[in-house]
């Protein structure tokens, strides 16, 4: 008998998705078969590693794990299939956007304004933190409230999928659009967390990505659901957030608009995916 779980299905309407995509647009996309093969790959796994997992402890790891192992090329690969309905990048659009609230760019200009060591550091921590948030909270679950690990990975992986969806249609590389800002960002200069992000953006290579936020719209969706279970926990990590939110524009990777939109991405797949969770689970 057939065994998905409510996120298996999501999962696999993504992939159905992507699928999709490289049909209508499969001229336009960067290495259309090795997507394919990886996304065919990933569907297979989860098919049966979930229909296995009765029998054996390491598929239902990767079963229960599997958005965590496979988000980051899923993420990686909106880059590759985000030009089949536009020719080119839209930032202009959000630019005037911007420019419009502030009368300048603020993914230019606050990470030049307030450019010391001590913000430097602190807004590059926050924009890093977003990624042990995201697993360690996962990790904890897992280990110590399984129901609660399956309510929040759905909540987080819905969101993510709706994220990565908007990034098809809507190709917008964000604050890096800027030759000025690309070169800032993939330097090494004050201290750690600096240089961590620097590392980080050195050796991706995806473009795009940028409307909404996700790292605004994931931070907070866990951030609340971590309030939701542990008040002081969830205080702390709203504090992150809320630095996170800053650190998107200021570090130079989005622009104001992205944060906005995160946020009410966030909050509405927050309220709708509970409701969703709670009637189909």
């Amino acid at each position: 008998m057939l065994k998905l779980k409510l996120l298996d299905k999501f999962t696999f309407a993504y992939i159905i998705f992507n699928f999709l995509i490289m049909a209508i647009g499969w001229k336009r996309i960067e290495h259309p078969i090795e997507h394919l093969i990886v996304f065919s790959a990933f569907a297979v796994i989860l098919f049966v590693c979930r229909n296995k997992e009765d029998k054996s402890k390491f598929c239902r790891f990767i079963a229960d794990l599997h958005p965590y192992i496979f988000f980051a090329y899923f993420f990686e690969s909106t880059s590759s299939m985000n030009l089949v309905f536009f020719h080119d990048y839209i930032d202009p659009f959000f630019q005037k956007i911007d420019n419009f609230i502030f009368g300048y760019q603020p993914t230019i200009e606050w990470g030049r304004r307030l450019d010391n060591y001590f913000w430097q550091e602190w807004f590059h921590f926050a924009y890093f933190a977003y990624y042990p948030m995201i697993v360690g909270m996962g990790i904890w679950l897992y280990l110590k409230r399984k129901e609660d690990y399956y309510r929040f990975t759905f909540l987080v992986f819905f969101l993510f999928y709706l994220c990565y969806v908007t990034y098809v249609f809507l190709p917008v590389i964000g604050g890096r659009f800027y030759d000025v800002n690309m070169s800032v960002t993939q330097e090494y200069r004050y201290g750690i967390f600096t240089r961590i992000m620097a590392f980080i953006y050195r050796n991706t290579h995806h473009r795009g990505a940028a409307f909404p936020s996700s790292h605004v719209a994931v931070a907070l969706i866990v951030s609340l659901y971590a309030y939701k279970v542990k008040k002081v926990l969830g205080s702390i990590m709203l504090f992150i957030t809320f630095s996170l939110a800053i650190a998107t524009v200021y570090c130079h990777y989005h622009y104001f608009i992205d944060t906005i939109f995160g946020i009410l991405y966030s909050v509405t797949a927050y309220a709708t995916g509970l409701k969703i969770y709670s009637k189909y689970k």
